[in-house]
């Protein structure tokens, strides 16, 4: 029973001096270099969407412009 208890106790005090050997200034280094990759993903994201959003846009200002012309036209010569 002490051989496997001091196994565990080898084991918890490998991993947490494994965990203290990061600086917080390390750390804090890693999660900003996370948060920074983050923001660049869903920037891209982002912009990709508005390119999208407007295109389809301009294509139905486009076809809105088309009918309401069409539509005058039919107007000037039903007057006429």
């Amino acid at each position: 029973m002490k051989i496997p208890g001091i196994v565990i106790v080898l084991l918890t005090a490998g991993a947490l001096s494994a965990v203290a050997q990061e600086s917080p200034g390390e750390q804090i280094k890693y999660g900003a270099k996370k948060t920074g990759e983050a923001i660049k993903d869903t920037a891209k994201a982002v912009g990709r969407t508005t390119k999208s959003t407007a295109k389809t846009v301009g294509r139905k200002t486009k076809e809105a412009w088309r009918e309401t012309k069409a539509k005058a036209r039919e107007v000037t010569e039903e007057r006429q």
